[in-house]
């Protein structure tokens, strides 16, 4: 009786596996679109903390099927998650403190894509705590093959295309983009270009890093490599609810492009040429934003 009780109790453990999993994804979403609210974020990081602890005892005493089998991605979701908080906040804290001091207009330490700078930081120093047991293998660079540069071909005309019709559909004519055209005018064109490369290479390395570097890893070990992928391409979506595309149609367009960065991915094996596609279409949107339509 116990010999059967045994494999049978062990395979309904396994069949639940993928459920911290996606308790991981969630509090990821979360952190991503609240983290820097007040109220929200402390609460999403301390939900996330809770999960991490919980997932590394569960995993030590070998529930959900997983002695034997390599570690839970489940925590290296939630820590991230930690992670992004953790990140935005010490900025701001950063940022209000330098101001206090005379240093002004220090609080723009804290704007995207720094947070997520941080947040990958924060979360390679975590990993380095064995304890944890966190997803440590996520960054692979891959290679430039024949079929990732056609990929890489097709996307970044379509995605530059899409940007535009996007600026247009809703109604971007010009008079949204004020600042961005007084800056070109304070600063001058080499200084905008400068910035605008400066932000496009970091903002893609953290956005590639975060998303299809350690979240699809670490979701990867729990579900389908197809289920990974999606949550990777929601959370990248999400990350756009205030970004450039924004509302549910930049979620929507944000989160369809992570499923072809995605793809790509997979296709070179690694992270440069999703980054090289990102770089160029976050270039896209600097040019669409100093447009006068």
């Amino acid at each position: 009786m116990g010999n059967e009780s045994g494999p049978a109790l062990r395979s309904t453990r396994a069949q639940w596996a993928w459920l911290p999993g996606l308790a991981a994804a969630g509090c990821l979403v979360a952190a991503v679109v609240v983290g820097g609210h007040p109220v929200a974020g402390p609460v999403v990081a301390g939900v996330s903390v809770v999960l991490v602890v919980v997932l590394v005892v569960v995993q030590g005493a070998g529930l959900f099927g997983r002695r034997g089998r390599p570690p839970s991605g489940a925590p290296s979701g939630a820590a991230l998650a930690v992670c992004l908080v953790a990140a935005i906040w010490m900025l701001r804290g950063a940022g209000v403190a330098l101001e206090a001091v005379g240093v002004a207009g220090a609080t723009s330490v804290a704007l995207w894509p720094i947070p997520l700078v941080g947040a990958v930081g924060l979360y390679v120093l975590a990993s380095r705590v064995r304890a944890l047991g966190l997803v440590d293998d996520w960054f692979r660079r891959g290679t430039m093959n024949r079929s990732g540069l056609w990929l890489t071909a097709a996307i970044v005309p379509v995605s530059a295309l899409a940007l535009v019709v996007w600026s247009w559909a809703v109604g971007e004519d010009g008079s949204g983009h004020d600042s961005y055209r007084q800056l070109l005018a304070d600063q001058g064109p080499v200084v905008v270009v400068l910035g605008a490369l400066a932000f496009s290479f970091v903002n893609a390395a953290a956005e590639e890093c975060a998303y299809n570097g350690v979240a699809q890893r670490a979701f990867g070990r729990d579900m389908r490599g197809v289920v990974a992928v999606v949550l990777a391409a929601v959370m990248f979506g999400a990350s756009h609810w205030y970004g450039f595309p924004s509302g549910w149609w930049g979620v929507f367009l944000a989160a369809g492009y992570g499923l072809v960065l995605s793809a790509l991915r997979h296709v070179s094996h690694g992270l440069l040429l999703p980054w090289v596609a990102h770089v160029l279409a976050d270039l896209t949107i600097v040019a669409v934003l100093l447009m006068i339509w």
